[in-house]
């Protein structure tokens, strides 16, 4: 049996809007700027310009830009995350063009407080998929992006699932075809979520709270961004 993809973004679109303020982790510096991963999108590529770059070395193709070594490679060291906002994106290559000067002090504390928030829904369903041996993309298909549409973030939706699992996941349906008494197929809503599911992220989202419960001042995040005792 194949192991399950545990690779995935944490938010429905596979890419972020222009102007929207993203979570960033540089992994190269070439000619013409910063190559940077987007921690949210599955660590899919980005480039921050250089202020200057009249003094750089002839330029390559912007495509092989995005050619960058591995984050494991010994020769270059990884940088911690930080916000950068999207100037714009090219969807159809894959191109994302971003800027750390233009960052406000207000947006970079709501995109910290937002990435610290979806790491946590993203470790939870993690958990589920590895559990369930389901590939993390399906239970963001089935759970997750459902909450973040109704919630307006999934995070919001975890401690209520912890108190009322029934009334939160039950309420999330998918359609499907069933044949009708003329031999038709006919769509009904029935729900996402199956049992063995519910009980897996409940179990998950609880044990997350104890933790959270006992440790959350003991935990290295930054306290101005965001407070566990938000969770608790």
């Amino acid at each position: 049996m194949a192991s399950p993809n545990l690779e995935c973004r944490m938010y429905e679109s596979k890419f972020p809007k222009a102007e929207t303020v993203v979570m960033v982790q540089t992994t190269e510096s070439s000619e013409m700027g910063t190559i940077v991963s987007l921690v949210e999108y599955n660590n899919i590529n980005g480039l921050i310009f250089f202020t200057e770059t009249d003094s750089r070395p002839q330029r390559r193709s912007i495509s092989s830009l995005f050619k960058c070594r591995s984050l494991s490679s010994p020769a270059f060291k990884v940088e911690p995350f930080e916000p950068a906002l999207v100037l714009r994106v090219n969807s159809e290559k894959g191109c994302i063009y971003l800027s750390k000067r233009e960052v406000k002090e207000e947006d970079a504390k709501v995109c910290k407080k937002r990435y610290y928030k979806s790491m946590l829904v993203h470790f939870i369903m993690r958990n589920v998929a590895k559990t369930l041996s389901i590939d993390l993309e399906d239970i963001y298909t089935t759970i997750g992006w459902p909450l973040y549409r109704k919630y307006g973030h999934a995070f919001n939706a975890l401690k209520l699932i912890a108190n009322d699992p029934n009334s939160i996941l039950d309420s999330i349906t998918k359609e499907v075809k069933e044949v009708g008494p003329d031999g038709e197929e006919v769509p009904k809503m029935v729900p996402a979520v199956t049992e063995e599911m519910k009980d897996v992220l409940v179990k998950k989202i609880r044990d997350f709270l104890d933790i959270m419960g006992a440790f959350h001042a003991l935990l290295p995040m930054d306290p101005t961004a965001f407070s566990f005792k938000d969770l608790v």
